[in-house]
């Protein structure tokens, strides 16, 4: 009997020895905080005055020595007087602000409601830190890990894709938290801007979305080899085609690589394929040149354009790189459409002007007309219905009420973003195939598990 107890023994201490070592190699380095800090400078970050007010819990507010608990319907406010920054409770008198004001749960569950005057309001969970930086408020979201995804994923994605595409979701969800657990490392911040980390804009947009999130909760995606989180990047759309991390900032990442992606083909609208059209003289202006009478394009072996060599019709030329030139006419802060230059996957042609005289030669019209000169100048015709290619400025511009004498460039491009990593429109396509997360999640990222945080 003894014997028997003590195999049992011996065995229970294996198995149990056995879990810890595989939870030492399979776990990633473990995120110790619940909650992370999130700077909010999308669409806060020219906050001059701030309303803040609670709409759900308590909180304690507090400055110095000073602090207030506050309920739902309590509201306080920032802004600045003179140089100095200001704040009141309610509608009191304003004092100088002499510190940071700490913005406090009591309790779970509380949500505050942020704006500025004639701005949007904003619903956050958690607390909030208000500090006068410079000449504006900083404001940081103090939220739990699970509650920031629940932020950020019907932003990245759509929580309208969660009816049939429920599984690419579940895939952004991951892929979001693995950002969120390898760039909060040792307390590091956030922001909620697209164009520095994830976007994020908090409870107000929570949706269906939240179930992707609650599926997936906790897991992420780590390196095969080091067990630790990747940089998990993805873009809206990658025209079908994605991109080799070293491609865009440089440096190799075994966890990408270039190749076909027949799931985001014919999907997104405008974001699987767009067209841009600019006048030649719009196009060299742009750039310090005069008007492009040539283009010559390197790409990377994905068709992605490495650098955009222009020349003008005077033999001037310029080398873009191809991020710079996509920069140069991306339509930032606007809606997407057909009409927009998306990504750095395009192709381009020319269209020579049908007013031009063929008499004078190519360059020698150009300079006529571009100087002005009466010899030779290109006669100005009366406007005709309806527009004329050679009329269009550029998409963004519009139409001139004159044509003009030196041609037009068609960019036909696809995509949408740096296409590195999970396309989220072919995401979305493979799960409406009914492909898994899991399967999601293994084509677009290379050599990584799916393994839960601690």
């Amino acid at each position: 009997m003894l014997c028997r107890a003590a195999c049992r023994l011996a065995y229970f201490l294996s198995v149990l020895l056995a879990a810890i070592i595989m939870v030492g190699i399979f776990s990633p380095t473990p995120c110790l905080g619940k909650e992370i800090d999130v700077a909010l400078v999308w669409h806060l970050g020219e906050a001059g005055w701030v309303e803040c007010s609670v709409v759900e819990g308590s909180y304690e507010l507090s400055c110095g020595t000073f602090s207030q608990n506050l309920g739902p319907g309590s509201s306080f406010q920032v802004g600045w007087g003179g140089w100095a920054p200001a704040w009141r409770l309610g509608y009191g008198d304003f004092e100088v602000a002499r510190c940071a004001l700490q913005v406090v749960e009591l309790n779970r569950g509380g949500v505050l409601q942020v704006h500025m005057p004639g701005g949007k309001a904003y619903l956050y969970r958690g607390g909030l830190t208000l500090q006068w930086v410079g000449d504006r408020w900083l404001l940081v979201n103090r939220v739990e890990e699970e509650d920031y995804l629940k932020g950020v994923v019907p932003i990245e994605m759509s929580s309208s894709w969660a009816y049939d595409g429920l599984e690419a979701l579940k895939s952004q969800a991951v892929a979001a938290r693995t950002y969120m657990v390898k760039h909060t490392q040792g307390g590091k911040r956030l922001t909620d801007s697209p164009d520095i980390d994830q976007a994020y804009l908090g409870k107000g947009v929570e949706g269906a979305a939240s179930l992707a999130v609650e599926a997936t909760r906790g897991q992420i995606l780590i390196d095969r080899v080091s067990k630790k989180p990747i940089d998990a990047f993805y873009s809206s759309h990658n025209g079908g085609q994605t991109e080799d991390a070293a491609n865009v900032w440089g440096n190799k990442d075994p966890h990408y690589s270039a190749h076909p992606d027949y799931y985001s083909r014919g999907v997104g609208g405008p974001e699987d394929h767009w067209r841009f059209i600019i006048s030649a003289p719009r196009l060299g202006s742009t750039f310090g040149l005069g008007p492009v009478d040539h283009i010559e394009l390197e790409k990377y072996p994905s068709g992605r354009i490495k650098n955009v060599k222009l020349e003008d019709m005077f033999g001037r030329s310029l080398v873009v790189s191809g991020r710079s030139f996509v920069k140069a006419f991306y339509p930032f802060g606007q809606p997407i459409k057909t009409e927009a230059f998306l990504s750095n996957l395009f192709d381009v042609y020319y269209y020579p002007s049908a007013t031009a005289r063929p008499a004078l030669s190519k360059r020698m019209r150009a300079a006529e007309a571009w100087l002005g000169l009466r010899r030779g100048s290109v006669p100005h015709s009366k406007p005709k219905a309806g527009p004329r290619l050679e009329r269009i400025v550029s998409s963004a511009a519009g139409i001139a009420p004159i044509a003009q004498a030196f041609g037009t460039f068609v960019f036909d491009g696809r995509g949408w973003g740096h296409g590195v990593g999970m396309s989220q429109w072919g995401a979305y396509h493979m799960a409406q195939l009914g492909y898994s997360y899991k399967d999601i999640l293994s084509y677009y990222y290379e050599q990584v598990l799916i393994v839960p945080s601690l």
